[in-house]
């Protein structure tokens, strides 16, 4: 299973709250709060496309781990 490419428009209907889904993976939840706060704070492109990375990063990291990879269906589906 891929994980959709870091400017692909998930990451940003994630971090705007346009999308959301009830996530597995605990480190995902809490790097997702965090960057939609930082996003509300600051939401110029380059922070935008600067968390969008971190969120893809993560999961791209973890994805052998079974909730990791729930959630990454749950994005691609």
């Amino acid at each position: 299973m891929s994980i959709p490419a870091s400017n692909d428009v998930i990451w940003k209907d994630l971090l705007f709250k346009r999308k959301q889904f009830d996530f597995e993976y605990l480190a995902l939840k809490m790097l997702l709060g965090r960057l939609i706060m930082d996003v509300e704070h600051d939401p110029s492109d380059a922070n935008v496309e600067k968390c969008a990375g971190q969120l893809h990063d993560l999961l791209e990291k973890n994805q052998h781990l079974p909730s990791a990879m729930n959630d990454i269906s749950k994005l691609v589906s």
